[in-house]
């Protein structure tokens, strides 16, 4: 983990984010909005992964994920974020092992 040492942090998820990208080809978005529930707002977040594929690729333009904070599983939004991504990184591998895509 970055420099916290209680979950990941800014430093994780920035990282972690430019990994994704450079493996996978392509660039990763990361967009909140902050929604009111309430006398608690919370985050809904969008976290897509865009290729770069040629034209006529079988491949899908995007992959995404999405998240809402706060959750019951994450104490901090910089975890929540940092599981969005590792949950991505899980969504594009579904797409990769579809051998339609490949034929």
């Amino acid at each position: 983990m970055g420099k916290s040492l209680k979950g990941p942090d800014e430093t994780d998820v920035i990282s972690m984010m430019a990994a994704l990208s450079a493996l996978h080809s392509g660039k990763v978005d990361l967009t909140m909005r902050i929604e009111p529930c309430g006398y608690v707002p919370f985050a809904s977040v969008d976290i897509v992964m865009h290729f770069d594929v040629l034209p006529g690729s079988s491949i899908p333009a995007e992959v995404g994920v999405s998240a809402k904070w706060p959750c019951n599983t994450h104490s901090t939004l910089w975890a929540c974020l940092y599981a969005g991504l590792h949950q991505l990184d899980y969504e594009i591998s579904k797409v990769y092992s579809q051998e339609k895509l490949w034929n």
